[in-house]
C-alpha cells in the first residue's frame, strides 16, 4: 500500500483566468480607497465587468471626489462553491467614464445600483493585478487550540495616549464596576 497522495494545500493560488471567471459571476463587491485625511474607506458597490475592465457607479458623492484625487484602489469580493472559500482581488486605478461611447458600453453591461440613491456616474478600475485564492472552509475537529490567541497586542508604551488604558491615581480607589 503507498501513500503518495499528497494532501490537497490550505490554501491554493488562483490563476488570472479563473479570478477573472468568479469575477465575472459576481456583482457585488467592496471598493477600497483612500480619503483626504488618508484613511482608508470600504465601499459596498455593485459592479459589471467588460473588456478586462470593472465599472461601478456612482453619485457625485465623497466617494468620487476620493476617487478623482487618489484614483489607486483596490476591489475585492468573496463567496463559496463546492465546499471552497475563495477571494478575488483587484488592485487597480479608477477614473469617472467620460467618453460617451463607454458611457454606452457600461450601460450595456446591466450595470445596475442596488442603492435608493441616484448614481449618475460610470467608473472604471482598470487593473493593475488580479489575484484569487482559494481553500477548504475548516472543519469544526480542526486541531488549532481555540483558547490560544495569536492576537497581536502592541505594547502599552507603543500606543497613543489615548488609546492606554487610564492609570489609577494615587490615594484613590479605583470604582467596582469600573
Amino acid at each position: 500500500m503507498t501513500h503518495d497522495q499528497s494532501p490537497t494545500p490550505p490554501v491554493v493560488e488562483l490563476g488570472t483566468a479563473e479570478s477573472w471567471r468568479l469575477l465575472e459571476s459576481e456583482r457585488l463587491g467592496r471598493l477600497a480607497l483612500v480619503d483626504a485625511s488618508s484613511e482608508p474607506r470600504i465601499y459596498p458597490v455593485n459592479f459589471a465587468t467588460r473588456d478586462g475592465a470593472l465599472y461601478v457607479r456612482s453619485a457625485d458623492d465623497a466617494k468620487l471626489r476620493f476617487l478623482r484625487s487618489r484614483p489607486a484602489v483596490a476591489f475585492e469580493i468573496d463567496g463559496e462553491d463546492a465546499g471552497d472559500r475563495w477571494s478575488v482581488v483587484v488592485l487597480g486605478d479608477a477614473a469617472p467614464v467620460e467618453m460617451d461611447a463607454e458611457i454606452r458600453h457600461g450601460r450595456e453591461t446591466a450595470l445596475r445600483s442596488m442603492s435608493p440613491t441616484s448614481k449618475p456616474y460610470i467608473v472604471r478600475i482598470s487593473p493593475r493585478s488580479v489575484t484569487g485564492r482559494r481553500f477548504t472552509e475548516r472543519g469544526e475537529d480542526s486541531r488549532e487550540d481555540p483558547l490560544r490567541s495569536r492576537i497581536f497586542r502592541p505594547r502599552e508604551i507603543s500606543l497613543p495616549a489615548a488609546a492606554r488604558p487610564p492609570h489609577p491615581i494615587a490615594g484613590i480607589a479605583p470604582r467596582a464596576n469600573a
